[in-house]
């Protein structure tokens, strides 16, 4: 159990908790393709539009105006931080770091074999995380500038790079100061190393496909399937994405099928808001078929917004709201060894996360128990077949 424990942590360490793009370098602009393109690809002879998902991870706005106090201190710093000057200087000598791993790492764990991540509710008055103070950030505007949702809650709201206005992203506020997303000295986090593996081996892999095309300059009815699929993508030997390959939507558990409804303007796919699932795996080692816990993605009210390239490619951005718990769902399963070996404090993040909810108000109660959020979406040309499409786009 506790080789499990430690291998779902240093997953924890890489994914629950900004993007690159293989190696570490800088992070590109996740604005590109939002806006309308000058030269735009015919559109296809039979209205259809495939694409396999290369790139899924939350945008993070790298400089020193979002972060002003530094990224969060992972829990040991934090323990550390908390004690007097001269008890910090004597529990970092060489000679004491055996009670100092002790004594921070006993400050994580409760009776009864419990722990700061398994049972995140059991540990209160933990020290809130770090929150972006910056303006800006990547998102959409999911409930009117505050005005077009009832179960919405009261928050502040960033504007984008480009000058766009009431965006939510609330999961950013929190998150975006976290050592996983932001990295360090400019350098975008692990996150997107290790989810974009997930892609890679099958597990996450996603495909849309775009129906009743007619014109990507204007067309007010294009019907969108996002979805898993089992088929694992064909890379090159740099494990970079080659377009053109072949994929099958699949709706069979642990994967899911999303039916949306958009409309195309000057390049730009919309959708209307609904909900989407997609599958997340925790957990499991390098082989494809090793199988780790089983989550979701679960974005509700979620718009997914696409600009066509000249190159055949699209980027874009999905974006909704997440229940709470959904954020901490990577290190919640790696549990104690989340805590030990990745040093993150789910409790404060928990706590945080809900300070910060703007969305899925609790009817019972007026509380919001979701978190706006906005992933940022590369995709290339595929082919995607959708088996008895007739059958399963009518029953939904």
């Amino acid at each position: 159990m506790m080789r499990i424990a430690t291998t779902t942590a240093t997953l924890a360490a890489l994914l629950a908790i900004g993007p690159m793009t293989g190696g570490r370098q800088p992070l590109a602009s996740p604005a590109e393709g939002e806006t309308a393109l000058a030269k735009l690809p015919a559109p296809p002879a039979n209205g259809e539009m495939g694409f396999v998902v290369t790139h899924f991870v939350q945008p993070v706005i790298q400089g020193p105006d979002a972060c002003p106090q530094g990224t969060t201190p992972k829990l040991r710093d934090a323990y550390l931080a908390r004690q007097t000057p001269e008890e910090r200087t004597r529990l970092l000598l060489k000679e004491n770091e055996t009670e100092l791993t002790r004594s921070w790492q006993s400050d994580v764990i409760g009776p009864n074999g419990t722990n700061i991540c398994s049972q995140p509710d059991l540990f209160e008055n933990r020290t809130p995380l770090r929150t972006v103070q910056s303006k800006m950030a990547w998102g959409m505007d999911l409930d009117g500038g505050g005005r077009g949702r009832a179960d919405s809650c009261e928050h502040e709201t960033f504007q984008t790079p480009t000058g766009d206005q009431g965006i939510d992203n609330q999961e950013y506020r929190v998150m975006g100061c976290t050592l996983e997303w932001r990295g360090v000295d400019g350098i975008a986090g692990d996150q997107e190393v290790g989810m974009r593996q997930f892609m890679v081996s099958g597990e996450w892999t996603q495909v849309i496909l775009l129906r009743g095309v007619n014109s990507l300059v204007r067309d007010d009815n294009v019907e969108v399937i996002y979805a898993n699929t089992p088929d694992r993508p064909t890379v090159d030997s740099m494990g970079k994405f080659l377009p053109g390959a072949s994929f099958s939507v699949s709706d069979k558990p642990p994967r899911n099928r999303n039916v949306l409804r958009g409309r195309i303007e000057n390049g730009v796919l919309t959708t209307d808001a609904t909900d989407v699932k997609l599958t997340q795996t925790w957990g499991q080692g390098g082989a494809r078929d090793i199988r780790g816990n089983r989550t979701k993605y679960d974005f509700r009210s979620a718009r997914l917004r696409l600009a066509f390239q000249p190159d055949g490619s699209a980027t874009g951005m999905l974006a909704g709201y997440r229940p709470v718990f959904d954020v901490i769902q990577s290190p919640a399963l790696g549990g104690i060894g989340s805590a030990v070996v990745a040093g993150i404090d789910c409790a404060a993040t928990l706590s945080t996360l809900r300070k910060y909810a703007d969305g899925i108000r609790d009817p019972k109660t007026g509380k919001c128990t979701g978190v706006s959020s906005a992933v940022r979406i590369q995709a290339l040309p595929a082919f995607v077949n959708d088996p008895n499409t007739a059958t399963r786009t009518a029953a939904r």
